[in-house]
């Protein structure tokens, strides 16, 4: 499956990515790397991850407070990445 990466999830990847830049220089790219590690969990069980809606899931990021939120979009083979959610916020999918 392909995935495609909204731009509303790169904005939340930029946005957690800068905030943990400026806890601790270095642990905005461990973020991202962890991101990208559950990017790679979703991608090889797409159907495995909690289901928030009929049609959106989430797989949790590793070491962070936050879940990769996405959809399947099996007409096209496609797994969207909807947004990054932290724990705290309160669920809009």
């Amino acid at each position: 499956m392909k995935v495609v990466v909204t731009e509303q999830a790169r904005s939340s990847l930029l946005d957690a990515r800068n905030y943990y830049n400026a806890q601790m220089g270095g642990l905005g790219y461990e973020f991202v790397q962890e991101f990208v590690a559950a990017v790679s969990r979703i991608k090889a069980h797409p159907e495995a991850w909690t289901l928030l809606s009929k049609r959106t899931r989430r797989c949790l990021v590793n070491r962070f407070p936050y879940s990769v939120i996405f959809r399947l979009v099996k007409s096209r083979d496609e797994i969207q990445i909807i947004d990054l959610m932290h724990y705290k916020q309160k669920p809009k999918y």
